[in-house]
Parts: structure tokens; sequence; C-alpha cells
């Protein structure tokens, strides 16, 4: 079966433009195939479901792959799951399972029909996505394991990185949040994180770890609950008592759901699915790839001078590829 090649005109291509500065602009509605070099016309109705599914698979695998990663393409909206009713695990397992994860956990991890079609929907449509996450973990999580424990956090607030940034460096939302805990400019000079025209310490795993440690500890101490002190992460403190006041003076964060921002609402579930991802793996069939680096074979110094990455080279004997792929791993 002769193989369809299918152009697509995206917003980038859709304008060409002379050297007069005269649009050219396509006919409305008009797609195009190249078929045997003949092109014709197409209605939209040419596509299949199948067709259809690939195009939005294309766009899931760009938002994960993308170095300018919105974290928030990582939560589900509750729009996003409204009538899914494809279940990969049973409710009767479900809440087996997450009844042995809620006696083990500070958290609260009781079962609730919203969180169950979260998990459903991240082990159907994005557990493609789990082993390479898994093998940064591998290198990240005991970095974080260690400062959680320093400032008396449960261990399993780890998780919260991946829902932040997919544990990106690197990643930056469209409000400016960045890092991989997500600071915002005046949040991550409140926690002593340098941000200037030379230097953004919020890119800094380590550094911006601790902060993200101190913040939550001080979230902690003014709700007295990991799952409201999750939802301030997010959404702000004001937010979280203002959904508080609102609900009746419940302090549930499933309680208080309905009447705080909408990000926020699929924020915490997000954090549970993930948890319990993680945490039953196995079980799913969901193996960790093989890690380019372990968090035991790196270390830390201090530079008190100028140095070049020629001379740094020399003294650890990697050459500029082995820089290359360690980029590439963050």
């Amino acid at each position: 079966m002769k193989q369809i090649l299918l152009f697509f005109f995206f917003s980038v291509s859709v304008f060409s433009q002379t050297k007069k500065d005269t649009l050219i602009i396509p006919k409305k509605d008009t797609l195009f195939i190249a078929k045997d070099t003949i092109k014709q016309p197409i209605d939209s109705a040419f596509f299949t479901d199948k067709d259809l599914k690939v195009i939005d698979s294309l766009l899931v695998d760009e938002k994960f792959s993308s170095a300018l990663l919105d974290t928030l393409e990582y939560i589900i909206d509750d729009k996003d799951i409204i009538g899914n009713t494809n279940l990969v695990l049973t409710t009767d397992l479900l809440k087996q399972r997450l009844s042995v994860l809620n006696e083990n956990t500070p958290f609260n991890l009781a079962y609730n029909p919203a969180l169950e079609k979260v998990i459903n929907s991240y082990l159907k449509y994005r557990r493609k996505y789990y082993p390479a996450l898994m093998a940064k973990a591998k290198y990240y999580f005991p970095m974080f394991e260690q400062y959680l424990d320093q400032y008396d956090i449960p261990l399993e607030m780890k998780y919260l990185a991946i829902v932040e940034s997919a544990l990106k460096p690197r990643a930056r939302s469209r409000v400016g949040a960045s890092g991989m805990w997500q600071f915002m400019y005046g949040t991550g000079k409140q926690f002593d994180l340098k941000v200037s025209s030379y230097v953004d310490e919020r890119y800094d795993p380590l550094k911006s770890t601790i902060a993200a440690c101190k913040y939550l500890s001080q979230l902690y101490k003014i709700f007295g609950d990991w799952d409201l002190a999750l939802a301030a992460y997010n959404s702000g403190p004001g937010n979280v008592t203002k959904a508080i006041k609102r609900s009746g003076g419940y302090k549930n964060y499933w309680n208080i759901r309905p009447f705080l921002p909408r990000e926020t609402a699929g924020y915490v579930p997000a954090f549970y699915a993930t948890m319990y991802i993680f945490e039953y793996s196995e079980e799913h069939k969901i193996y960790s790839d093989l890690p380019k680096f372990f968090d035991f074979q790196t270390d830390t110094i201090q530079v008190k001078r100028t140095i070049s990455f020629d001379q740094i080279s020399e003294i650890i004997n990697v050459d500029e590829r082995g820089f290359n792929i360690f980029k590439s791993f963050l």
C-alpha cells in the first residue's frame, strides 16, 4: 500500500513573504497531499481517527521532549479526563494499593474517583515516558532525599519535582517559573536563590532543592498538613487559605479542591498519581531505562578563579563529548 505524505502548513509557514513585503495567503481550509508528485486539495474529513491519534501523540511527544517545558503540561486537567472510562486497573485493586501507601505516608492517599481517573489516564496515555523519568530519578532522588531528611520533610516529596519540571533543571514555564522546583523570581529571592544578569540559582539542582525544602517547611508550619502544603506550593498560601474559608472551614484537600484555582485542582492528584506509579511500577511492567549517570559518580568542588573547560577536561579526563552527553542528560 502506497504511503501518503501529509504536508502541514503551521503558523510559521502559513504566511510566506516576498521581497516587496506582500503576503501570500493560502486558500482557507485547504491542505495538500503529495501522491506520485501530484498535489491536490483535500478536505479535513480526509483524516481518520487513527491519523488524529498519531497527530496527538506527536504533540504530546513534543511537550515532553521540549527543552522549554511548560511544567503544567504534566498535569492532566479535569476537562481532559471527563468521560474517560478506560480502566488500566480495577477500582478494588486501586483501593487496596492506595490503602497500603496511605498507611506508610503522611499524605492523604485515600481512594477518590477523580484520583482514579488521573492514575488511569497516566498509565494508559503516558506510560512510555516513565522509563526515562525513572532513569533521571536514580540520579536526582538521592540528592533530594538527603535534604528532605535534613529538613524533616516526607521523602515522598521528591515526586513533586517530577510534577513541577519532569526533572529538567532548565525548565521554564510561560509565566517565568524556572528550574527543577519551578521558583518564580520573587520566591526564589525570598529563599536565598541568587537571580541576576550573570547567575540564576533557580537552575541549580542542589541550591533550588534546599530552597524548596525551606519553602515546604514554612508552608507546613502554616497549615499543619502536607497535602495543603503541596497545594500552597503551587498556588500560594493565600489561595489555600481562601479555599478553606469558602469551603466552610474544611482543612482536607478534597473538601477544598472545588474552591482552589483550576490549575491547583489537578496539581495534587498529579502528585498522588506519580507517587502511585513509581511505587507500583513493576506491577504495571514499567521499568527504568539505564541511567547515563548515577549520583555517586559525581561530586562538587568550589572554584575560586576563572577556568576553561579545556582545563577541567584535562583534570577529570572527560573530553568535550562527555560534557555534551551530560548536558543532554540534564
